[in-house]
């Protein structure tokens, strides 16, 4: 993938040399942003990500934009009360989000005190939501102090969960991106080229189920089968477009 970063419009000393150290992190080349349009810069460069003074938005040539915006988890916060969070249950827990994206799910776990790890294996994705969760201002000191707390953690789940001792975590959870998920939800539009389209396969599955104390939950589109592929007893939510399942560790084997 073909892409460069320039700033905001104005060369603006500081956020030059921002910007400049951005590209070096990246191996991509930095271009002078001068007059020239994203539209033009992507014209002659592929995609292209800008620095603003207070955010980072990434061009992509078909269109979307990916940048970090906590909107729905803000709106899923004020409405007090969210499926995820009575899955999850009460107390503090310790959840391994594996599907982080734009860390909705993360955010709102976080809020409702539960301590998370947020795992995303597209370097791009990660950085971008790891600087927003660290320097967005929502307006609201406790949601705030709640995406200062996600611990952003830049690898492929499985390789992940491989690493963890066993039962390390209360919960584990997944949102795979699948095909269904991008054309229902305009949110995610700006990540469908950039996210991990993979499956949840049987051997993430038996990582997942070995670093779980508790449960493993597992979010998809309704229409898609797998719930009953692995396993997983289907919440039937209805008329919403999304659907939970749940994986329960056996009492017998809980480590107390």
């Amino acid at each position: 993938m073909e892409w460069i970063v320039t700033t905001s419009f104005g060369m603006d000393k500081e956020l030059v040399a921002r910007a400049k150290a951005l590209a070096r992190l990246f191996g991509v080349a930095y271009v002078e942003r001068r007059k020239d349009s994203v539209k033009k810069l992507q014209e002659r460069y592929g995609h292209v990500l800008v620095l603003y003074q207070d955010k980072l938005v990434f061009e992509q040539l078909g269109g979307e934009r990916l940048f970090f915006h906590p909107d729905t988890a803000l709106l899923r916060i004020k409405s007090g009360r969210d499926p995820l969070l009575e899955l999850i249950g009460e107390g503090p827990k310790r959840i391994c989000d594996c599907t982080m994206g734009l860390a909705s799910d993360s955010i709102v776990m976080a809020s409702a005190g539960h301590q998370v790890t947020a795992i995303e294996s597209s370097r791009l994705i990660a950085f971008l939501v790891s600087q927003g969760l660290q320097e967005l201002d929502t307006g609201n000191e406790a949601v705030n102090s709640a995406m200062r707390s996600i611990e952003v953690i830049e690898m492929d789940s499985l390789s992940f969960l491989r690493r963890q001792p066993s039962q390390s975590f209360d919960i584990v959870y997944f949102d795979p991106m699948f095909s269904e998920t991008i054309r229902e939800s305009q949110n995610l539009a700006g990540l469908a080229g950039l996210a991990n389209p993979s499956r949840l396969t049987e051997e993430l599955l038996e990582e997942a189920k070995r670093v779980a104390r508790k449960k493993i939950i597992l979010k998809a589109h309704f229409r898609d089968r797998i719930f009953e592929d692995l396993g997983f007893s289907r919440l039937v939510r209805p008329n919403q477009k999304f659907h939970y399942g749940i994986w329960r560790k056996p009492k017998s084997e809980e480590i107390q």
